[in-house]
């Protein structure tokens, strides 16, 4: 019996790995909508067979066709969780007994200085490193590309930018944090 390796059944594999606790729920769901976009430029024909895929040629289309709605660290965003997903599908179809999903460590530093203190969170450095410059796109590592508007007051909206699919409670309150230190009582 050949495996599945159809669009649906690939589909079917993030929802699976998420509601197993195989990888975290937000990843998988992060890695499905990914794909989700980027395979719709699929034929028919081509949605049958997703591990034969060209991602390279999958994303040139996907960039002609919906580019101008994405930035290029969103269209690489999309790249990486698509090509990850299916690295990991593939893995399961070959062995599901000895899966183990391709998810980045989130093992961090606690913070140990004030937000305020200049010392900066990056992908490369530790929390207690400070940081000598302002970091560029390359040190921050990869965004989710989404503008999160919160409105604050009738007459204001603030946008937040750069939060990970995959934001856990910790790195949420971390964020609150240095939000709650920017108030000023009135």
């Amino acid at each position: 019996m050949e495996p599945k390796t159809s669009k649906a059944d690939f589909i079917e594999f993030l929802d699976y790995v998420a509601q197993k606790g195989l990888m975290p729920t937000n990843t998988a769901q992060a890695r499905k909508a990914a794909a989700g976009k980027v395979l719709s430029v699929l034929s028919d024909n081509e949605m049958q067979d997703v591990l034969s895929l060209d991602l390279d040629s999958v994303m040139a289309r996907f960039n002609n066709l919906h580019g101008k709605s994405y930035t290029p660290e969103s269209l690489g965003a999309y790249k990486s969780r698509v090509r990850s997903a299916l690295d990991d599908f593939s893995n399961y179809l070959k062995n599901p007994l000895a899966f183990k999903p391709s998810t980045q460590s989130r093992d961090r530093k606690p913070a140990s200085t004030s937000p305020s203190s200049g010392q900066k969170a990056t992908k490369d450095r530790s929390i207690d490193q400070p940081s000598r410059s302002a970091p560029s796109l390359g040190d921050i590592g990869p965004m989710s590309g989404s503008i999160l508007p919160i409105p604050i007051r009738a007459d204001l909206t603030v946008m937040i930018q750069g939060l990970p699919f995959d934001l856990t409670p910790a790195e949420a309150k971390k964020i609150a944090g240095v939000v709650q230190a920017m108030a000023v009582e009135t």
